[in-house]
């Protein structure tokens, strides 16, 4: 919803989640329907009103993003890979949430599809984490400009949080502690919210980018948490099966 505001408010695209090429004209349009659509779906979410609908809506449109407007700048734009990867576990969540809700109402065609997708929307969170550590280490001085100073110790904190990227998205594709390892996700992404893009807001109420971070974290924050709250692991398997 606040991503929905933002992009009719100021009829802009919705950061690096939809690079839209420069030369697509009907920018005003464009900003205004995606917000529109995203503002819809959640409303829908947040009442309970048609929510695996909504969330199904939302996960198409994002894949349909990395496919369409993500895939072309990858192996072209050196930090292509962020985006593209946030946009794609943000998917993921949505999947998630749209495979976890219960069917409401009529059946559709592709509900089929959707219950069989909670494996999927957790492959694709968890694929998407080392790519975010990779990029801290690669860009570990930019990271490091991101974090506070009375936290201190900036290159061990880019250094530190990369490392955990990579962790913990190992962890939730192999199923070894993959609950954990999303909660701990989750939190990290939360402790940003706090920590790092709020007082950075705070800083800069105008800058659009910035306030885009917190809606951008809080989205990931929020499917790391749904990755752990639907997610079951080996050791958890294991211990349920008769000896």
């Amino acid at each position: 919803m606040a991503l929905g505001i933002q992009s009719v408010w100021l009829r802009i695209y919705v950061g690096r989640l939809q690079p839209v090429p420069d030369w697509v004209s009907g920018r005003d349009v464009i900003a205004v329907a995606t917000g529109l659509f995203l503002l819809a779906i959640g409303l829908s979410i947040v009442s309970g009103k048609r929510t695996r609908l909504a969330a199904t809506a939302l996960a198409a449109m994002l894949l349909l993003w990395v496919i369409v407007l993500h895939l072309p700048r990858l192996f072209t734009v050196p930090a292509a890979w962020l985006g593209t990867f946030e946009t794609f576990a943000v998917f993921g969540g949505s999947w998630l949430l749209a495979a976890t809700l219960p069917i409401e109402g009529k059946r559709y065609a592709w509900d089929g599809i959707v219950d069989r997708g909670q494996m999927l929307g957790r492959l694709c969170f968890g694929a998407s984490l080392p790519v975010f550590g990779l990029s801290h280490f690669l860009y570990h001085d930019f990271v490091a400009t991101w974090i506070p100073g009375w936290l201190g110790f900036a290159q061990f904190w880019a250094y530190f949080t990369g490392a955990a990227h990579v962790a913990a998205g190992v962890a939730i594709l192999t199923n070894i502690w993959p609950r954990l390892a999303a909660t701990l996700a989750g939190v990290m992404y939360g402790s940003w919210v706090l920590i790092v893009h709020i007082p950075r807001v705070a800083a800069a109420t105008h800058d659009a980018f910035e306030w885009n971070g917190i809606f951008v974290a809080s989205a990931l924050c929020a499917s790391a948490l749904l990755v752990a709250g639907t997610t079951v692991s080996r050791s958890a398997v294991l211990a349920r099966e008769p000896a």
